[in-house]
């Protein structure tokens, strides 16, 4: 019955209610990961884990530079601009973290964290992600 409940809640979400929750997830994987960064290139099941949340992260923001490129996208031109730049940067840093382990993962947590933000000034409440640690879910929401 709780699934039913939450498949319906999901469908009914805006677009930017959808982005806010799949922006928090990818986070909250992000930050759990920090903690590994330093071991995860001496353990594998730690680099794996690693390198999951990092490859998620670059798929949703590979998807925020596809749809600001999307004529049909209602945003100022001003702003989809910002979010392909901010995407490359992403993009060269997700890079930079996993073949050389120079980068800095806090580095991709602050940039998501600073869009969730501007998405949840417009957002409906929504809860983020069992992932998240309800530590986690206010660091991410209040930061």
């Amino acid at each position: 019955m709780y699934s039913a409940y939450r498949n319906t809640a999901t469908q009914t979400e805006s677009q930017r209610d959808k982005e806010y929750r799949l922006l928090g997830q990818v986070t909250a994987a992000l930050i759990e990961c920090e903690p590994l960064m330093e071991a995860a290139f001496s353990d594998p099941i730690k680099m794996a884990k690693v390198v999951d949340a990092i490859t998620w992260n670059q798929k949703v923001w590979d998807l925020f530079i596809h749809d600001s490129g999307l004529a049909s996208n209602p945003f100022p031109e001003e702003l989809r601009s910002n979010i392909v730049s901010l995407g490359i940067w992403v993009t060269k840093e997700t890079g930079t973290i996993l073949d050389t382990n120079d980068g800095d993962i806090n580095d991709l947590i602050e940039v998501n964290k600073a869009i969730l933000r501007g998405l949840a000034a417009n957002a409906q409440a929504v809860d983020l992600p069992v992932i998240a640690p309800n530590s986690v879910a206010e660091m991410i929401t209040k930061s």
